[in-house]
This record gives structure tokens, C-alpha cells and sequence, in this order.
């Protein structure tokens, strides 16, 4: 299934063409517009958190609303933004379906002695809209109204604990939903860029982001305002499709929405127990900057490495209608290669990054150590976990990956409930070690012999 290749934007596999300098370039610069977002906020939080702190909203401080978003956001984008990718598959095999059907009416007219028919409905499927292939960012305009509408319930069930947890009041809950909606929009909108194969929109959407909390740090509902304005821009002409309010079955957009969540819940789940337990207080720069490394490397590997894999992979599925199956398993073995080196590469960028950040952590916040060091450690477990979920999705093992994301929540909640402070990171640190060897060993398992379980993934899709 194709959906589960599409998580996090990634560049085009088609560069045989492009001199190794240029492309080396490119990755470069794609790199840095995929990591813009960690920057940018990196260098305007500690400027703005002083004035958050000094106002309210109702009777909660505001610096409390906006971290708890922050803390929301991530996995809530994760769950909200999965269903849109089936969406766009769908259209793209409504018109497959299509054509399909036309050319297989023709082919009976054909026998039938009506060729002139047969010629007449052919043309059709070079005239007629309906069976015209059409653009992602077509396909996403169809569907994103809808998708909006079945991400909000999600948003308000994040919001539930919070409010609960925090005993806010009726101004600072309603405050923080209607922040939570924001979000919604802005996270599916940040799928804009890569649909209009419009990256610099990404980094402008983040940039005008920054410059309002930067400027106007009180109106905190403007920042994803703005940022989600900029992204609609990249629209552009498609805009009239948002009035065909396509709908995918409501059961499957759950079901995305819930494997959303369970993948998502890997990287973010232990930063929003850990704030409900806490009653708020966490440390936030231990926390977050412990998770830069992670960030950083986790770009590193959908920009560069995924790019070898999915040609790799893409390869082998073109050698399975030109070979006998006998002469692609030395093609298979090099597939195998390159995902151990993609994910061995992406966690040596992930050790690097920590070392740098620890010692920086060390020199200059000194007092967020051990904290710090512990983030550091979970979290580069979290990062070898995503990669091996990721490589298990390739092989379909979805119910594997469901059943990983639901052991690592049931680990995180169990040990903040019974340690609930930042204390907690030490048995989830054990826990999670041993949940990443078992997924290393179930990935590569499911590796060994990719041209068997690739065959048999299109033998049952067919």
C-alpha cells in the first residue's frame, strides 16, 4: 500500500539525469528547508517566552496554552494527516478504474465486430475529464475540507485530558480548542508544498509562522493563522476544487486516523504523558532540545536516505515484469543493502547530533543534566524504532506496526503513572530498548528475502 511511503514529503527518486554535485546540492538544500521549522523556533521561543509567561488567557498563564499545544501538536498531526494520503491514492485509482472500465467495453465491442465503436469510446478517455489523471495537489483540494472536518473530534479528544488534568477554566479551554483547530488546518496544509512540488512554500509557511510569534506573541491564535494562509496560497488555481468535498468512507479515515496515532505516539506519546502527570510542569528545554537530534537525523533519512530505498525498491518491481523470478534475487539483495545502510546511516547522523547537543546542553544549561542525557538516550530509541516501523510498512506488516505503537503507549503511560515525573525516563529507557530489539529483529526478518514478500504483497493485490 502506498500510503504508508508517504508520511513525511520526500524527493523524487528520478535524478540519473543530474550531475552528483548538483544533486548533492539539492538534497542539501532540500535538507535544510526540512529542518527550517526546528530552527526558526529554536531561536523565537526564548525571546517570546517572557511576555507568554507575563499574560493570561482567563486564568491560565498563556505560556502554559501554547506549550501545551506545542506538546499536542506533533502527534496530533501524525494521526489527522494520514487519512489524507488514502485520499489521494483513491483518486488516483478512481480514474485507474475508470479508464480500465472504457477499455475493457471497447475490447467487447471490438469482438463484437464494432470498431467503430469501440474507436469512438476510446477517444473518450482523451476528452472526457473523468478520465483525465490528475495532479496530487487536484486530489488534495477535493478531499481536504472533508478530512478537516473528521481531524477535529481527534483534536478535541487530545484536548480532553489537558483541560482536565490542568483545571482550566471555560476561557482558556474554549481558547485552546479553537488553538487546537488552527492546528488541525495548518498541519494538513503543510502537505501542500510537497503535493505542489512547491518546497520553498514549506519554509515560507514556517518563516511567517516565526515572524508573528516573534511580533505579536499575544495574539496566539495568529501564528498558525498566517502560516496556514501562506500554505493555502500554494493552492492557487485548484481552489475550485475545494467545493467538491470528496469523501473517503468515514470507517477507513479512522482507521488511517488510528494507525496515525499509534505510529505517531513512538516519537511524541512520552512528551504528553509526561506533561499531563506533571500537571504542566516539565522541563521544557531539556526535553525538546534532547529531541533535536532525533529531528534532525529523521529529516536526514526522508530527504537522503528513503530517496534509495524507494528506488531500490521501485527497481525490483520493474525486474519482476522482466525477469524470471529466479534472476532477481541478486537485485533483491541489494534492496536489502541499502535499507540496512539507511537506517545504519540515519542513526549514526542521530549519534553525532546527540554528542554535539549534549556537550552544548552541558556547556550552557548545565542544570538540565541528567534529564538531558536521558532524552538524549529515549530518544534515539524512539528514532530506531520509526525507521524500523517505517521498513516493516514496506513489507504490509500493518498489524505488526499497530501492535508495536500500542506496546510502546502501554510502556509510556505505565511508567509516568507509576514515576510521574521526569524520573520515569529511566524504566521507559529499559522498556523501549527491548522493544527496539524486537522490532530490529522482526524487520530484518521481513527483510531477508524481500523479493518473496514483495511478490506475494502484489499477488494479493491483485
Amino acid at each position: 500500500m502506498r500510503i504508508a511511503l508517504k508520511e513525511v514529503p520526500v524527493l523524487s527518486s528520478h535524478h540519473a539525469d543530474i550531475p552528483k554535485n548538483r544533486w548533492s546540492w539539492r538534497l542539501l538544500y532540500n535538507f535544510l528547508l526540512y529542518v527550517s521549522p526546528v530552527a526558526l523556533l529554536t531561536v523565537a521561543f526564548p525571546f517570546v517566552t517572557p511576555i507568554l509567561s507575563k499574560n493570561y488567557v482567563g486564568s491560565v498563564p498563556l505560556i502554559q496554552i501554547i506549550l501545551a499545544a506545542s506538546i499536542v501538536v506533533p502527534w496530533l498531526s501524525q494521526a489527522v494527516c494520514m487519512p489524507i494520503y488514502r485520499a489521494l491514492e483513491s483518486e488516483h485509482l478512481k480514474v485507474e478504474d475508470a479508464r480500465r472500465e472504457v477499455q475493457e467495453e471497447a475490447a467487447i465491442l471490438k469482438r463484437d465486430h464494432k470498431s467503430k465503436e469501440a474507436q469512438e469510446l476510446l477517444a473518450t478517455l482523451d476528452t472526457d475529464p473523468k478520465y483525465q489523471h490528475i495532479s496530487e495537489l487536484r486530489a488534495f483540494s477535493r478531499h481536504w475540507g472533508y478530512l478537516y472536518l473528521v481531524g477535529l473530534p481527534i483534536a478535541f479528544l487530545f484536548a480532553i485530558p489537558v483541560v482536565l488534568v490542568l483545571h482550566w477554566d471555560m476561557v482558556a479551554l474554549v481558547s485552546f480548542l479553537f488553538l487546537s483547530m488552527l492546528n488541525v488546518a495548518y498541519a494538513q496544509l503543510l502537505i501542500v508544498p510537497n503535493v505542489a512540488k512547491n518546497r520553498p512554500l514549506w519554509f515560507f509557511a514556517w518563516l511567517g509562522y516565526t515572524i508573528v510569534l516573534l511580533t505579536l506573541p499575544t495574539l496566539w491564535f495568529l501564528p498558525p493563522l498566517v502560516g496556514s494562509a501562506i500554505l493555502f496560497s500554494g493552492i492557487g488555481r485548484e481552489i475550485k476544487q475545494l467545493f467538491h468535498f470528496s469523501r473517503l468512507p468515514l470507517g477507513a479515515a479512522y482507521r488511517d486516523v488510528i494507525r496515525g496515532l499509534l505510529t505517531g505516539s513512538i516519537l511524541w506519546a512520552d512528551k504528553y504523558v509526561l506533561f499531563l502527570v506533571t500537571n504542566g510542569k516539565i522541563d521544557v528545554i531539556a526535553i525538546y532540545m534532547s529531541l533535536v537530534p532525533c529531528v534532525i537525523a529523521y529529516n536526514y533519512f526522508f530527504v537522503v536516505e528513503s530517496n534509495r530505498v524507494n528506488g531500490s525498491i521501485q527497481r525490483l518491481w520493474t525486474l519482476f515484469n522482466k525477469l524470471p523470478f529466479n534472476e532477481i534475487e541478486p537485485e533483491a539483495h541489494a534492496v536489502v543493502r541499502i535499507s540496512h545502510a539507511s537506517v545504519r546511516n540515519t542513526l549514526i547522523v542521530s549519534v553525532i547530533c546527540s554528542v554535539i547537543t549534549g556537550i552544548l546542553m552541558y556547556i550552557f544549561v548545565p542544570n538540565t543534566f541528567p534529564l538531558a542525557y536521558a532524552g538524549l538516550t529515549v530518544a534515539w530509541l524512539f528514532l530506531a524504532m520509526a525507521l524500523f516501523i517505517y521498513q516493516l510498512e514496506y513489507m504490509t506488516m500493518f498489524k505488526t506496526v499497530h501492535i508495536i505503537g500500542a506496546v510502546h503507549l502501554l510502556i509510556v503511560t505505565v511508567a509516568f503513572s507509576i514515576i510521574p515525573n521526569d524520573g520515569g525516563y529511566l524504566p521507559i529507557i529499559i522498556g523501549e530498548a527491548i522493544l527496539a530489539l524486537v522490532t530490529w529483529i522482526l524487520y530484518r526478518r521481513a527483510w531477508a528475502n524481500p523479493e518473496y514478500s514483495l511478490f506475494w504483497r502484489r499477488a494479493l493485490a491483485w
